[in-house]
């Protein structure tokens, strides 16, 4: 059980991880398309931070798996672990331009809960195959 723990929230902090280097590495290669993806006015825009989330959230799942030696419960964790910090600060966080539920449309906000938790399952039984 400590093995499942322990891998779901290292699961969690790969995701982090993922998130953070992704968007390192695009403000170091591309300005432009890092500046574009952090407007959240496009379409394009929108998918773009939601494809780095996806494939955060796919790693995150995996490393859960392997820290685990399982391939259900870690990953399903690291997803809980993620939708748990993530739904109060997308609806009472604020920043410079008011609350962040605001910022972004509503398909946005679902998409990015469901792929948090669904996805890092998805990447846990990546480690079967």
């Amino acid at each position: 059980m400590v093995r499942v723990i322990l891998g779901g929230l290292i699961g969690a902090v790969v995701w982090l991880a993922v998130i953070t280097g992704m968007s390192f590495a695009l403000r170091e290669v591309s300005p432009a398309l890092a500046a574009a993806l952090n407007a959240h006015t496009t379409v394009i825009a929108l998918w773009g931070r939601l494809a780095i989330s996806f494939l955060g959230s796919l790693l995150g799942g995996l490393v859960a798996a392997l820290v685990s030696n399982e391939s259900t419960r870690a990953p399903l964790g690291a997803g809980v672990v993620l939708l748990l910090l993530f739904v109060p600060y997308h609806l009472f966080g604020r920043d410079a331009g008011g609350p962040i539920w605001t910022h972004y449309p509503l398909w946005y906000h679902l998409t990015f809960f469901a792929s948090l938790v669904l996805l890092s399952v998805l990447g846990g039984r990546l480690r079967r195959a």
